[in-house]
């Protein structure tokens, strides 16, 4: 079906204006950029779309503890035996699973907290816990938190863009700041969308122990005239931003 193999990358630094915890959508139309035109504008007649199967995220530069995309969001925390809890005034992201930096700037007595990756064991709006090796007490004091960054990716049905009501979100890939993710696979991490494969297929496990749906790949199918857009969370551009990169075809 492909027979124009497409593969491009783009820088994305730009912040949609508001934290996605408010609004997905961009408060200003340059708060998005587009990573991948199906002939948008409509010029050329050989084209009837695309199919995407694979989009991915290249940090800009090689970090072997944390992502520093973002600026850290500073917050308090109280640990006690195992178990640190952190508070963040104004609210956080990340979910339960998910890996953050903590840096911990300074601590009330006793043993220091190791700054480390921790892995998130429970979530509320403005707190989350993590397990930490045994301090012997309770140590409370301030915390730099290296959070998620999410990446909205858009519809965008126009070839020029003139209102924000013109896009069109389609998921949010939540990228852990963690120097594991410096390249982030859509597909790998279950972000893309099932779609029916092109091709027919059957085959034993089907409806098996092994798979209770039908085969089915992921990504995008796109008709001409549309385009791929993307924008961070938050209403400061990155400090240093991921290159996106689509791998697809025109048909």
């Amino acid at each position: 079906m492909v027979d124009r193999p497409a593969t491009t990358s783009t820088l994305l630094t730009v912040a949609s204006g508001q934290a996605f915890s408010t609004n997905l959508v961009p408060t200003a139309v340059g708060n998005a950029t587009k990573i991948f035109d199906v002939d948008s504008g409509a010029t050329n007649t050989s084209i009837s779309g695309a199919y995407i199967d694979e989009i991915w995220l290249r940090y800009t530069k090689r970090c072997l503890e944390f992502i520093d995309a973002q600026a850290a969001t500073t917050g308090t925390y109280s640990a006690n035996s195992t178990t640190v809890t952190v508070t963040i005034a104004g609210g956080h992201n990340a979910r339960v699973g998910q890996k953050v930096w903590c840096d911990f700037t300074t601590y009330s007595s006793g043993a220091v907290p190791i700054d480390a990756e921790l892995t998130i064991a429970t979530v509320t709006p403005t707190t989350f816990t993590a397990a930490i090796p045994s301090l012997g007490g309770t140590i409370t004091g301030n915390v730099s938190v290296r959070l998620p960054i999410d990446i909205c990716f858009y519809l965008v049905n126009v070839g020029t863009v003139s209102n924000t009501n013109q896009f069109f979100p389609l998921f949010v890939s939540s990228v852990e700041a963690s120097g594991s993710e410096v390249v982030y696979s859509l597909t790998d991490k279950e972000d893309l969308p099932f779609i029916n494969h092109p091709v027919v297929q059957a085959g034993t496990n089907m409806g098996s122990a092994n798979s209770s749906k039908a085969l089915k790949s992921r990504g995008l199918m796109l008709k001409r005239g549309q385009a791929l857009y993307a924008a961070v969370s938050g209403s400061t551009a990155l400090t240093n931003g991921f290159y996106v990169g689509v791998q697809g075809g025109f048909y």
